[in-house]
């Protein structure tokens, strides 16, 4: 049974530094349990087991909030050198991808992560500091729900500490109001939080969980090597990955598309995943990730929006950088991870010709197509003449439409949907997989001066996406190995999966890549991007906003 962390507790708690009451959600496993327990305090209802275990659960709940929502891809994905703003992206919080004047502590996004993480830190507060008190859980118990717990919160951290630099750091649960906040250092909180969690997690935790979606000892190790590539202790990094990738728990999905497939979201390649469900009841917002980077077909005269094509949002476009990488001849992860055509769903004339249902209404390609052959055809014939897609006034071009037109994303559309409007998606959100592991030992040997060992990691990736007889395309050597090169292959195996902005931060390329191949940010990025705005609401609710100033720039 697949383990659903949302909603069936109210109670009152409290997130130090933020004057607000909250209403926490706890998950059922099935469906929702309406329990007379909104009078219930924590010191009465988290002293038992039952109440222990829904505290835990509550601790998931948050991650709901950011993994598949349209706040948590504006900053993770946008503003960076692979994906900039689409047509709903212009008209919806463009500034998340420009870096203008109106990116503040009051933008849309800033302030629910904050909160909803801080949330999450206080339940998993909780369970760590009454998990040895409780009576009726044995010692195994306590340490598996503690570990759970530990996961969790560095998870969190780890989000804040590279959103927002320097943020509130206890590890104590809070339960009354409390309206002093701290700056504690990154560093900091790596070494007294972050770090000793995930090691505590790596070694409490089972390898596989009971309930598909907790965390487990392999998942923590997994998180623990990103976090040790981030702060720079490559040898830690490559031995981490290198272990996971040696317990054989985890293999990559054959071929590639596979991967992708809706009814494959419990593969053998997903270390750890965010849960959805395709009930209803469970499902709450559902995962809202195939809404976003979908391009709005429903312009094309044979076309009408459908479940199979998607409802589209429009908000990311891949830059030319992006479209760049790729040699399609040769990687089959490109045909394996973006929709290219699309077929009537309605009888309609295109350049003169009649369509029919299921007759091609449809085409994007990497390469220039002469005009008469894409005025002559009897589909769309979208092209890619290297121009800039960010200010494309052709309409058959990538980036054309008012950038309505581009490669969709396969990896997050949900035909499954219950209408053609539904915005709950029922794709798990896959937080961790066996190819990120890849990727970090790659970076993390060749930062240790050992560029034959990355590119033996990172082959073992590129067999899988070799087109047939194009190995000596894809397979690389040491010589061409080099930071750039680690994070293109970064690019082409984890676009859109909510690393692409820590990634150019963390390898100090964010700004200069920003520059170089995003134009619409390239004349406003500086400096002060490196870290975010702390959320007004934050900024303003604190007693004592001398010590809680705001981010330098903002």
């Amino acid at each position: 049974m697949k383990f659903i962390h949302i909603i069936n507790l109210n109670s009152i708690s409290k997130i130090t530094g933020v004057l607000f009451i909250i209403t926490l959600f706890l998950a059922c496993e099935d469906t929702i349990v309406e329990d007379p327990l909104s009078l219930a305090t924590a010191d009465a209802y988290y002293t038992t087991p039952e109440g222990l275990g829904d505290a835990l659960k509550a601790a998931y709940s948050p991650l709901r909030s950011f993994y598949g929502t349209q706040g948590g891809f504006f900053i993770t994905i946008t503003g960076t050198d692979i994906i900039t703003n689409g047509f709903g992206g212009d008209r919806n919080n463009p500034s998340f991808n420009n870096y203008d004047q109106n990116l503040l502590g009051v933008s849309d996004y800033f302030g629910p992560v904050w909160n909803e993480f801080y949330k999450g830190i206080n339940q998993c507060n909780t369970v760590v500091n009454r998990a040895n008190d409780i009576v009726g859980l044995n010692t195994a118990e306590k340490t598996r729900l503690m570990g759970e717990a530990r996961f969790l919160r560095a998870l969190y951290y780890f989000h804040l500490v590279q959103q927002f630099g320097d943020v509130h750091f206890t590890l104590d649960e809070t339960e009354g109001v409390e309206t002093e906040s701290n700056r504690t250092s990154l560093k900091t909180i790596y070494e007294e939080g972050i770090v000793p969690d995930l090691e505590f997690a790596s070694i409490n935790l089972p390898e596989i969980a009971a309930d598909y979606g907790r965390a487990t000892s392999l998942a923590a190790k997994a998180l623990l090597a990103r976090v040790k590539l981030t702060t720079g202790k490559w040898e830690a990094a490559e031995a981490l990955s290198k272990s996971i990738i040696e317990t054989g728990v985890f293999s990559l999905v054959e071929p590639y598309e596979n991967l992708w497939k809706i009814d494959n979201d419990v593969n053998d390649e997903i270390i750890w995943s965010v849960q959805y469900t395709d009930d209803p009841i469970t499902n709450g917002s559902g995962n809202n990730a195939h809404l976003y980077f979908n391009f709005d077909y429903t312009q094309n005269p044979a076309m009408v929006r459908d479940t199979e094509n998607g409802r589209p949002f429009q908000r990311f476009m891949p830059t030319n950088h992006f479209l760049n990488l790729w040699d399609t001849t040769s990687d089959l992860r490109f045909a394996g991870s973006f929709k290219t055509e699309w077929f009537a769903n309605i009888s309609a004339t295109i350049n003169g010709q009649n369509l029919n249902v299921g007759d091609l209404a449809i085409k994007i390609v990497l390469e220039p197509i002469d005009d008469n052959i894409q005025d002559s055809a009897s589909y769309w014939l979208v092209d890619y003449n290297n121009e800039d897609v960010t200010a494309q006034e052709n309409n058959l071009e990538i980036g054309g439409n008012q950038k309505r037109n581009f490669p969709v994303l396969k990896k997050y559309l949900d035909p499954l949907r219950t209408s053609i409007n539904a915005e709950e998606g029922r794709r798990d959100f896959p937080v961790i997989r066996l190819a990120e592991i890849y990727l970090i030992a790659a970076e993390a040997a060749f930062r240790q001066s050992k560029p034959e060992v990355a590119a033996e990691y990172l082959n073992i990736l590129r067999k899988r996406a070799i087109a047939p007889g194009k190995e000596a395309e894809m397979l690389v050597t040491a010589g061409d190995i080099d930071i750039d090169f680690i994070l293109d292959e970064r690019a082409r195996e984890l676009y859109g999966e909510m690393h692409r902005w820590y990634d150019l931060k963390r390898t100090g390329t964010l700004i200069n890549r920003v520059k170089l191949y995003n134009p619409p940010a390239a004349q406003n990025i500086k400096e002060m991007h490196l870290v975010r705005p702390i959320p007004q609401t934050q900024i303003d609710r604190v007693t004592n906003p001398g010590d809680f100033l705001q981010n330098p720039g903002y």
